[in-house]
């Protein structure tokens, strides 16, 4: 029989990760926790483009470069709402777009810091604590796309995952008939859902022996994905300085995620034989906790130079993962009087044809021919997997000149080893361990070592300040796959203002992101039978943050 912890990993993983399915899939949590970050904290650090190697007195400094909490003079409470708008217009088989928005109001930033006193001579150390909290990432997306498609569907793709199937587990017409005996019509295997869906057909080959239902008709596909979600992270964080020349910091983080989606996948089949249509759904929940370190230093060789850098180790997380799906079918009676039943199918007399009907199928027999009616509401069971992801290394350096009082100008370095990512378990099982390795080589040569820009600056007018970023977050992903037809680099543009007085401060600060993306809804052995669509990625964020000293 199959294992199912083989099924799991591939219907979760595989399309997030495969390069030689052309598959960029950016709705799968694991793919999430690698896809490129906008900037987070404060609204003034959001302002700068996320620059923060050589800059400090910042909540968000925490979180980012701890050594910047050794400019605290005094304690700070600061808190910082945000709100966002995601768009995606996305283009699939032809050049029409379809719109999808969603928004999300959070808590980008809350922190506090117990800062040092003021310097009274410059060989006396003296430092600040702080713990925040830092809404990483926010999840929630909408992304829906249509077109009719010519050359395939998705029950093709239904009968190579069954065919994959078979030749992985040795599975016989026996254990599908057990699925329908045992667990029907909440299957505990996708390809016995596939099969008791009639979505697929004997080909009558030993080495290929399914294909997909209603084979050479044109089909009118639609795509749907909703999600929710976020990651975030608990930080507990020191910095100080003995002499005003040279800061060190570090930080312990706690971050974690949740992330819930569901894709609706639905077929009209034109010029039909039996089935009319059909609506495909998948649900996926993760969750994640995890933990990691941050160091870092500035040094201020001159009260107007900075030079700082930031060392982050990867994340450890233990996820959580539960993954469920259902299938509507609509059979037309009318024409063709149903779906033949096969004598394959029926085969074993009347006790298939007893468990369908009191499954809820229809069944009509005509001149000694059934055929199938009526397909009730198929499902699989919930299955669940834990296991261990180390996400990627990351170090940061940069630059800050300070123009007296009137302001400055910053700029960082990032560096994401994304090709140190790693998925692990400490079950007791060398197939399953195996399969996991297998999963990480997929990692690691779909995905690529970047570097990121981020610069920035600020105006200040005595009470009131001005500022404005930029940055680039380079691709992430070692090919193409669509010989440069999308940008998958993301830049976001930021702006804002604040006032600061001697007992508070407000800034506010507006952001907006873009980037491309594709993404193939199902995959074939044949990779030009099936579509890709391309979607543009946009956002918009505003971030107010108000702070106290005390």
């Amino acid at each position: 029989m199959k294992d199912i912890r083989k099924v799991l990993l591939a219907s979760l993983l595989m399309s997030s990760i495969s390069a030689s399915f052309a598959q960029d899939n950016n709705y799968d949590a694991l793919s999430r926790l690698f896809s490129q970050t906008a900037p987070s904290g404060s609204a003034r650090f959001q302002a700068l483009g996320g620059n923060h190697s050589a800059l400090g007195a910042d909540i968000s400094s925490n979180s980012s470069n701890p050594a910047g909490l050794g400019f605290y003079t005094r304690s700070e409470f600061s808190i910082s709402p945000s709100f966002q708008i995601n768009s995606n217009a996305s283009s699939y088989i032809d050049t029409k777009k379809t719109n999808a928005n969603t928004d999300n109001f959070n808590i980008a930033n809350i922190g506090i810091v117990f800062g040092g006193q003021e310097p009274r001579y410059k060989d006396s150390w003296r430092g600040s604590w702080s713990i925040s909290y830092n809404r990483q990432s926010s999840l929630y997306n909408k992304v829906s796309f249509a077109g009719r498609n010519l050359q395939s569907s998705l029950m093709d793709s239904f009968g190579e995952i069954t065919n994959r199937d078979i030749k992985d587990n040795g599975l016989s017409l026996q254990d599908f008939k057990d699925g329908l005996t045992n667990d029907a019509p909440n299957f505990y295997y996708q390809s016995d859902m596939y099969y008791w869906s009639f979505l697929i057909n004997p080909n009558g080959t030993s080495s290929d022996p399914f294909v997909g239902a209603e084979g050479g008709k044109s089909v009118d596909q639609r795509y749907d994905f909703q999600a929710s979600g976020r990651t975030s992270q608990w930080t507990i964080g020191y910095g100080g300085t003995a002499n005003e020349k040279f800061y060190i910091g570090f930080s312990l983080g706690l971050p974690s995620f949740r992330y819930e989606t569901q894709t609706d996948f639905s077929e009209n089949i034109v010029n039909y034989d039996a089935i009319r249509s059909f609506a495909f759904s998948k649900y996926l929940t993760t969750t994640g906790q995890g933990i990691n370190l941050t160091v870092g230093t500035i040094i201020k060789p001159t009260n107007n130079f900075r030079i700082g850098a930031t060392i982050t180790t990867p994340t450890w997380y233990s996820i959580d993962e539960t993954t469920s799906s259902t299938l509507n079918v609509d059979v037309d009676p009318s024409k063709m009087g149903g779906i033949k039943l096969s004598s394959d199918v029926i085969s074993g007399g009347n006790t298939i044809g007893s468990k369908l009907v009191s499954l809820g199928y229809g069944i009509n027999t005509t001149g000694g021919t059934s055929y199938i009616t009526r397909i009730p509401k198929l499902s699989t069971q919930p299955v669940s997997s834990n296991y261990e992801l180390r996400t990627p290394f990351k170090a940061s350096g940069g630059v800050a000149y300070f123009f007296g009082k009137k302001g400055f100008l910053s700029a960082d370095v990032e560096y994401v080893a994304y090709k140190g990512m790693k998925l692990s378990t400490n079950m007791n099982d060398a197939y399953f361990k195996g399969d996991l390795d297998y999963y990480t080589k997929s990692i690691q040569n779909t995905y690529k070592n970047v570097l990121n820009i981020k610069v920035g600056g600020e105006y200040r007018m005595g009470l009131f300040a001005a500022r404005g970023g930029f940055a680039y977050y380079q691709n992430p992903y070692n090919s193409n796959f669509d010989n440069d037809a999308v940008n998958r680099a993301m830049m976001v543009y930021s702006a804002g203002v604040g006032i600061k007085t001697g007992t508070f401060y407000v800034d506010l600060t507006g952001l907006y992101g873009k980037t491309q993306q594709a993404y193939n809804p199902y995959v074939l052995n044949d990779s030009s039978l099936y579509a890709t669509a391309i979607m543009d990625q946009s956002w918009i964020r505003g971030v107010l943050t108000f702070g106290v000293y005390f």
